[in-house]
């Protein structure tokens, strides 16, 4: 079957797929805006083309551009497509090392050209310096990563490492003698290399457009679950996993506990210092309460100033704490920049499912009263919903004191 093949014919064949991968790497570059790596896969794709469409006419063309700039191309090509890897997971850029590469395969190539002429031993050379660059970038893409990108970034590693591998074996099938009595560059070997690398262009450019789609996708989705100035899950995403999360305790017997928190008289830092410093003071309040967060709990912005927190495994018991080191996190840290110093306290209502249940709303509503006990006793404090069953009387009386204390501030 190979040997109907044209070499010529595979050769332009190659070129166009290289050339169409390039254009569609490069047009998924423009619209990227600041997406990582796909410049460097563009420009990569680039030089590959360019040194493949070199190389393979050694017949026609002087060597030193068949040979020494065909194969300092590919090098460069593939050392731009390691770097593009490195760039898309934010890890360091060594530009020495795709330059050191395409520097030593020259002056390897060109040694062994023009001092001791040896077709054999310039064979051996590109294949283990373009091999090695292929399983540096399978390196990079087949480590663990959160699906699913992960099956973009194996799919696209699996195509390089087994490339790497072929063109590795390519000296030691040349000296067993697969290729027959043909030269190394018109045989079967060559043919097999010319396939492998139309396959490996097609595979590892679709491999990298996945690995962008996958982590736009993974970002629009973190944007639809996130509040825009916190960054704590927004309320339509709280409800959602909660409730998911509430239902595994259940089915686990395991206990969960709901904190409302209320920042106290914020809408005075709103009409004193600005929106812009009420913003700020928000964040720097999350940035508190996530200090005595857990990786497994729950913070999400229920609304305005008000935060919901889920503590998974906890009883009220063992909530209180918690509660209490927040509280007074947040009073023993006031708010500063530029010469402000903005003080802040919060008021928490704490709700259990031992005495309210596994549903979201039940929780919700106990550790709202909870909390709107706290701000009626003065703020400042953390209060626990008592069981259901509380009088009327109470009921009456905390309203009393609310209207109250809301004559007192005005």
């Amino acid at each position: 079957m190979l040997a109907n093949l044209d070499l010529k014919t595979l050769t332009l064949s190659l070129s166009l797929v290289t050339l169409m991968m390039t254009l569609l790497l490069g047009l998924a570059a423009w619209h990227a805006g600041a997406e990582r790596g796909l410049r460097h896969w563009a420009l990569g794709n680039l030089a590959l083309m360019f040194g493949l469409m070199l190389n393979v006419n050694q017949d026609d063309l002087h060597h030193t551009l068949s040979i020494l700039l065909a194969n300092g191309l590919m090098t460069l090509g593939l050392g731009l497509v390691w770097l593009g890897i490195r760039a898309f997971f934010e890890r360091s850029q060594p530009q020495l090392v795709p330059l050191l590469a395409t520097l030593l395969i020259v002056i390897l190539l060109g040694l062994f050209r023009y001092q001791f002429d040896s077709n054999a031993v310039r064979y051996a050379i590109s294949s283990v310096i373009l091999g090695g660059l292929c399983l540096l970038c399978a390196s990079e893409l087949l480590r663990p990563t959160e699906p699913p990108l992960r099956s973009a970034c194996w799919f696209s590693g699996a195509i390089a490492l087994l490339y790497g591998l072929m063109l590795l074996a390519r000296p030691v099938a040349s000296l067993l003698g697969w290729n027959g009595a043909a030269s190394l560059l018109g045989g079967p070997l060559q043919l097999i290399t010319l396939l492998g690398a139309m396959a490996a262009q097609i595979g590892m450019a679709t491999g990298f457009i996945l690995m962008t789609h996958y982590r736009n996708l993974a970002a629009l989705h973190r944007l639809s679950e996130r509040d825009g100035l916190t960054d704590t899950l927004n309320r339509r995403s709280l409800h959602q996993q909660a409730g998911a999360l509430l239902a595994r305790m259940q089915h686990g017997g395991e206990p969960v506990t709901l904190i409302m928190v209320d920042a106290d008289h914020f809408k005075r830092i709103n009409d004193d210092f600005g929106h812009q410093t009420g913003d700020a003071v928000l964040c720097h309040l999350v940035n508190r309460i996530s200090q005595h967060l857990r990786t497994r709990d729950l913070l999400g912005r229920f609304g305005g100033e008000e935060f919901t927190l889920l503590l998974p495994g906890l009883d009220s018991e063992q909530a209180r704490p918690v509660a209490e080191r927040i509280r007074h996190g947040i009073s023993q840290a006031p708010w500063r920049l530029a010469g402000e110093t903005i003080s802040l306290t919060a008021s928490l209502g704490v709700a259990c499912s031992q005495h309210h249940g596994y549903d979201f709303n039940t929780l919700l509503g106990a550790a709202d009263a909870a909390l709107y006990r706290a701000k009626t006793l003065g703020r400042n404090r953390v209060e626990l919903a008592p069981p259901p069953g509380q009088t009327d009387q109470e009921q009456v009386a905390l309203r009393l004191l609310s209207q109250f204390s809301h004559n007192l501030d005005v």
